[in-house]
């Protein structure tokens, strides 16, 4: 036994097709809202890696600088030193020591952490080296 399907009205069709139509600019406008959400999430992923990259640079850069600050000094104090001990100079090599050692007891990563704020500080517009 075939069941009957009652043939809809002229008005029905109708309103079926704008439900229809309504459903399709619905569904076209939110797939417009996100492409337009995934074009700035990737925006703003190539913003932060960028700034991930720069961050990167000042830290080797400072930590270039420090640590051959650090060794040129060394280099300095010990020659000091060297040249104390070969003219048996007490006095110069105590103060060679006295320098050594203030100048191992201190970080040389001290004022990273002064850098990693200012990367995120708004107000901060360079950072020196």
């Amino acid at each position: 036994m075939k069941k009957l399907i009652p043939k809809p009205s002229p008005l029905q069709a109708l309103e079926g097709f704008e439900e229809l139509m309504n459903a399709y600019k619905e569904n076209h406008k939110v797939t417009e809202e996100e492409i337009t959400k995934r074009k700035h999430i990737d925006a703003m992923k190539a913003y932060e890696i960028e700034k991930i990259h720069a961050q990167k640079e000042v830290l080797k850069d400072y930590l270039k600088y420090v640590f051959s600050e650090r060794r040129i000094n060394f280099d300095k104090m010990f020659n000091a030193l060297d040249q104390g001990i070969k003219n048996n100079d007490t006095q110069a090599i105590q103060a060679s020591m006295s320098m050594i050692i203030t100048l191992s007891q201190e970080s040389p990563l001290k004022n990273i952490q002064s850098i990693v704020s200012d990367f995120n500080n708004p107000d901060v517009e360079s950072i020196t080296i």
